[in-house]
């Protein structure tokens, strides 16, 4: 699942993997960098680990498991979704929050 923000100033990528509506995994996008998001038993989405600039060279993420776990079950669940393309720079930031 893709969500905008208000303010259009990132997009979240939910993984939908788990019991329940708060139990939610993702990688919120802005418009130069990325981070793997939880929002896992609270309100609203916590960043975990570091920060990645964009674009990324995914082979480099491997071994990165928040955020390799993530990408695979998002795309698993969302196969037309936006994400790798953003991720590597193949779509830009303003295209993809269209």
């Amino acid at each position: 699942m893709k969500t905008i923000s208000a303010d259009k100033t990132y997009i979240d990528y939910w993984q939908e993997y788990g019991a329940g509506s708060k139990s939610r995994f993702g990688i919120r996008i802005w418009v130069d960098r990325c981070s793997a998001i939880s929002k896992v038993g609270s309100e609203n989405p916590i960043l975990l680990g570091v920060r990645l600039e964009l674009p990324i060279d995914l082979s480099r993420t491997v071994g990165q498991h928040s955020l390799n776990n993530i990408l695979g079950e998002h795309m698993g669940r969302h196969p037309d979704s936006d994400l790798i393309a953003v991720l590597t720079g193949e779509k830009a930031f303003k295209d993809a929050l269209e």
